[in-house]
């Protein structure tokens, strides 16, 4: 029979020693994990007031007002790069019976690093950084939608940024019905003083309305698909002047609309584009934004869908369109902003008026 020698073996020896390091190792990371783990919040918070006096046939006279809160609360953990976040959304319309709407449920994942900032979940649509034109998100969107659904990724560098989102809207089983949008926006710097920008935005909203409907005679297309694009360059010299702003881009602003009439059917395309041009400048807090648009209107099937599938400002229908804001607007303590502004909407059928003022607050740890 074979014998086993009394003595311990060395190599064991060695090997449980490392073992245990590896756990005593182990140990002191989870505690620092643990302690590391911080409770973190974000609260957006605004009011809105658009009070708009129309004569046109583009948009009707109303007035839009209500406030919102988003608050989220969670962990942050990860040397503080990384955050896990929940909370709702609420909007209250002025003038409408308090808690009548059903808030958002918002819960999302965050990573911040030093190029890459990255969402994912059900998010507060204020995250999103990217310069849209009105052509393609309306003034409204702002008021109304403070949610995103799916993921919203951003880079970030020392010439330029990237961003890009994905929005699932809405889904009903019963009715068939779905939308959602994809989209990204990005700028490059040039010059030696980064004074010079190339930058573009878009995105593809997919409204499926559904065979039901159209066999009940409420839409003629089962499904409606939008792209909106914007290509633009500019200058940004509000670091040369004394102004605290000054802006120039050019560029082209279209879109590409299609409703198909059966599954089997995919329709075709609609092309419409126009010359886009903004001018913004600005000093001690006063300003003034122009907006040029000539060409053909974007939205073909607006006066079918409207809202549901059009997202940027009816206005944009027009074939000659300009848009002037005399503002105000000031920032307090990095966490509150107050913007308030005299609209003109200037159109072949006349010049429509609009008062607008908004307040926002974001608060963090």
């Amino acid at each position: 029979m074979m014998q086993f020698s009394r003595t311990f073996p060395r190599w064991a020896a060695v090997v449980l020693a490392a073992f245990g390091a590896s756990l005593t190792h182990a140990a002191s990371v989870t505690d620092t994990t643990v302690s590391a783990v911080r409770f973190s919040y974000d609260v957006h918070m605004g009011a809105f007031l658009d009070n708009g006096e129309y004569s046109s046939t583009y948009k009707v006279p109303q007035t839009l007002s209500g406030a919102y809160v988003t608050p989220t609360v969670g962990l942050r953990f990860g040397g503080g790069a990384h955050r896990v976040m929940a909370g709702i959304s609420f909007l209250q319309p002025f003038g409408q019976k308090p808690f009548d709407r059903v808030p958002d449920f918002l819960a999302y994942y965050n990573y911040t690093g030093r190029i890459f900032t990255g969402y994912g979940g059900l998010l507060p649509r204020a995250d999103m950084k990217g310069y849209y034109s009105r052509a393609l998100f309306s003034d409204s969107v702002g008021y109304f939608k403070h949610t995103l659904a799916g993921a919203l990724l951003q880079w970030s560098g020392g010439h330029g940024t990237i961003e890009a989102f994905f929005d699932w809207n809405s889904s009903d089983l019963q009715s068939g019905k779905e939308s959602f949008m994809a989209g990204l926006a990005g700028q490059l710097y040039l010059g030696k003083q980064e004074l010079f920008r190339l930058g573009m935005a878009g995105y593809m909203y997919h409204y499926r309305i559904g065979e039901k409907s159209v066999e009940e005679g409420l839409a003629p297309n089962f499904l409606v698909d939008n792209v909106m694009y914007h290509v633009y360059g500019g200058v940004d010299l509000s670091s040369v002047t004394p102004l605290d702003k000054l802006w120039l881009d050019v560029g082209i602003v279209g879109s590409l609309s299609r409703g198909r009439i059966a599954v089997d059917n995919a329709g075709g395309w609609t092309p419409r584009a126009g010359f886009h041009a903004r001018l913004n400048l600005e000093w001690h807090g006063w300003g003034v934004e122009d907006t040029f648009f000539v060409g053909k209107g974007l939205m073909p099937l607006w006066n079918i869908y409207g809202s549901q599938v059009y997202w940027g400002d009816a206005f944009y229908n027009a074939p000659l369109y300009n848009r002037t804001d005399l503002y105000w607007s000031k920032t307090l303590a990095r966490c509150l902003s107050i913007r308030a502004a005299l609209v003109f909407h200037q159109t072949a059928q006349g010049v429509d008026f609009c008062q607008q003022a908004t307040l926002k607050v974001h608060l963090w740890k």
